[in-house]
């Protein structure tokens, strides 16, 4: 079968391979380091300050490093509203499906990890090596969302901060908000800036990534610092306090792991279909495709750092970032699938 053909071409992408193996190797390292006692427990504290004021911040500026196409903010501008509307029914509805966990608070990070998925270094590199570049576009500008809710609302959420005037001001200097909102607002001014001739192309002066390489390319090692430490911190979490056996045979773990990889996209995918039935935010198919690879990624590493920061059940969180890489990977082919179905339906 040509989905067959097509599933196994993507699984020997180097860029998706590499995702897994990187994922399953670096927080096994974090794992065997921690529980070997070569990590201390400052070592955890200190990387996750690495990670949040640095690596990450670095990272969303850079995503936003590229040109703004037109016809494709057109036609991208409803996957912004459906990234908006999907995000936030996810985070009202995921923590009901915990009902079982008494702690009300619990099933409040158990919603908030449900939702957000590694969209970054596991979804988008996916999309691409499945649907182009054009995949790529649309998978970005749904994740807009994505980026805006996970660095203000889940960091707001997680820190337990009270939601005062001076908090504000303090949450809008987090490094990690200014480079998000400063990065949106670079991309989507570029047609209304001052342009310069690089090569033969004209881009807005501040696209450092064309203007200035040679400040590019140090945000851009620090961007690439984001997910490996991530992982590490996973691994270093589990290591100080848990065995394999713990992992793989806690049942609220493989529940979410469920739930992560085949519920949230089946929401998100039946809901965009629903609407497209009765005219309601009319998707491409290519957009519709990267809706659900998008969510059914593994666990984002970012709500799982700050778990690790901010002592919000760490060892949960990262016992489920494991178990949904796993499930993640089981339930790559069976979207694929369903995917592949509805083009050819459509």
């Amino acid at each position: 079968m040509d989905i067959w053909r097509e599933l196994l071409r993507v699984l020997a992408d180097t860029r998706v391979s590499g995702i897994i193996v990187s994922v399953v190797l670096i927080t096994g390292l974090g794992y065997v380091l921690t529980a070997g006692r070569v990590f201390s427990d400052r070592f955890e504290k200190e990387i996750s300050r690495l990670v949040l004021v640095a690596a990450v911040p670095a990272l969303s500026f850079n995503s936003f490093m590229q040109p703004l196409d037109i016809r494709a903010l057109l036609q991208g501008m409803t996957l912004i509203a459906w990234g908006f509307v999907l995000y936030a029914v996810l985070l009202v509805i995921s923590p009901l499906a915990y009902w079982r966990v008494s702690s009300a608070d619990q099933r409040r990070i158990l919603g908030i990890i449900t939702t957000f998925g590694s969209t970054t270094v596991f979804g988008i590199p996916i999309v691409g090596a499945v649907y182009g570049a054009r995949g790529v576009i649309y998978a970005s500008l749904f994740n807009i969302a994505y980026r805006i809710l996970l660095y203000t609302y889940v960091y707001i959420r997680m820190s337990k901060q009270q939601v005062t005037l001076r908090q504000m001001m303090k949450i809008l200097v987090n490094p990690i908000v200014v480079a998000t909102l400063l990065g949106l607002g670079c991309w989507l001014f570029q047609p209304l800036t001052p342009h310069v001739i690089v090569g033969q192309h004209l881009v807005a002066f501040y696209r450092i990534d064309q203007t200035a390489p040679w400040l590019y390319q140090p945000l851009q090692y620090l961007a690439s610092l984001a997910a490996p430490l991530s992982w590490l911190l996973v691994g270093c979490a589990l290591g100080s306090r848990l065995s394999p056996t713990e992992i793989l045979t806690d049942r609220l773990a493989w529940y979410y792991g469920a739930l992560k990889s085949f519920m949230v996209p089946a929401v998100c995918l039946s809901s965009v279909e629903a609407c497209q039935l009765v005219g309601i935010g009319q998707v491409s198919l290519t957009g519709i495709a990267a809706i659900a690879l998008l969510m059914c990624s593994p666990t984002s590493t970012i709500p799982v750092v700050y778990s690790v920061n901010y002592h919000q059940y760490p060892l949960m969180t990262a016992k489920c970032s494991i178990v949904s890489n796993i499930t993640s990977i089981m339930a790559l082919p069976v979207w694929l699938v369903v995917l592949n179905l509805i083009r050819v339906g459509g």
